[in-house]
């Protein structure tokens, strides 16, 4: 079969036909990683089969690390992370369910990138579904790329050169920026407040630019994650403030939004360097089961607000 790329609308494409049971030639793997460079994520249906598929792919787009936390590292194979909602198991120590709009939802996570609260965030992931929720469990996609070219010429000009400071924050409720109206807590399970404090400790506050150039095109990309997000560097707190809120509105308007239905063996791969998403989540009493790895990149331009303890360079978490 010829292997072929279909736009997604608004974003993203489907590559159709990649010959991923197979060892793929550096022609294959250079159109996979050049549809992925042009379009920020990539829609492989019915191709993950198995975990060597799902490594060849990962590997198409760099070097795999192992998941960084450890309580969803997969006891099979330390490249994989489970992502899985078990009504049935015992749940984590933060885990947490939300009502939303009135309805109830376990696993719920804001629009993000990942690592936002690290000097070093990942290149991106690649998540494939195994068990696919009955009901909801959609995982959506915004571009910063195509974000940023819709700002109007003064607002590009106002945040060159602007700085977000960025401090790890567990609760959704906290996350102000990407909160969705009418999210309330229903239950949470002992032992979170204590593990969202650990986690604070672990991850001091950290600084990135607000906007940074694909390296490959040239493209600029709007570089906000909605979650983790505290106040621009050295701006008046209000001014600030309400800069962030009308990026945020910008960013987050879900008519340019792609939210995929996960059927069994779907896999999608996408650059955290340029893409925000976010999880649904599904009702508390649904079963849910998928797997991703981590790819690795060079990213060079956070630092630490201020000096950090000798501690959080050993800490890591892919959200």
């Amino acid at each position: 079969m010829t292997m072929f790329v279909r736009p997604l609308a608004p974003i993203g494409a489907e590559i159709i036909g990649a010959p991923l049971g197979e060892t793929l030639d550096r022609e294959t793997i250079a159109r996979i990683r050049e549809a992925w460079i042009e379009h920020g994520f990539l829609l492989f249906r019915n191709a993950g089969i198995s975990d060597e598929v799902h490594i060849r792919l990962s590997e198409c787009f760099g070097t795999l690390q192992p998941s960084a936390t450890t309580v969803n590292r997969s006891r099979a194979n330390p490249l994989f992370m489970d992502a899985r909602h078990d009504p049935d198991a015992e749940q984590l120590k933060t885990y947490t369910i939300y009502e939303i709009f009135g309805r109830s939802r376990a696993g719920y996570t804001g629009w993000h990138w990942d690592q936002s609260f690290t000097p070093e965030i990942v290149r991106g992931g690649v998540l494939r579904m195994i068990t696919p929720a009955t009901e909801d469990g959609r995982t959506g996609f915004i571009d910063g790329i195509s974000a940023y070219e819709r700002l109007p010429a003064d607002l590009k000009s106002e945040i060159d050169g602007l700085e977000v400071v960025y401090h790890f924050t567990a609760k959704q409720e906290d996350n102000w920026l990407c909160r969705p109206d009418h999210l309330k807590v229903i239950s949470r399970q002992p032992g979170a407040e204590e593990a969202f404090a650990k986690y604070k400790r672990d991850f001091p506050p950290v600084v990135h630019p607000l906007v940074i150039t694909q390296r490959e095109t040239g493209r600029k990309v709007l570089k906000l994650s909605p979650m983790h997000a505290q106040y621009i560097l050295g701006m008046d707190r209000a001014a600030g403030d309400a800069l962030l809120k009308r990026l945020a509105h910008h960013l987050l308007d879900e008519r340019f939004a792609y939210f995929h239905t996960w059927q069994a063996n779907d896999m999608i791969a996408w650059d955290n360097w340029r893409m925000i998403h976010s999880v649904t989540g599904v009702p508390p009493h649904v079963f849910r089961f998928a797997q991703r790895t981590t790819i690795i990149g060079d990213y060079k331009l956070g630092r630490y607000l201020s000096a950090a303890p000798a501690e959080a360079a050993e800490a890591s978490l892919v959200d």
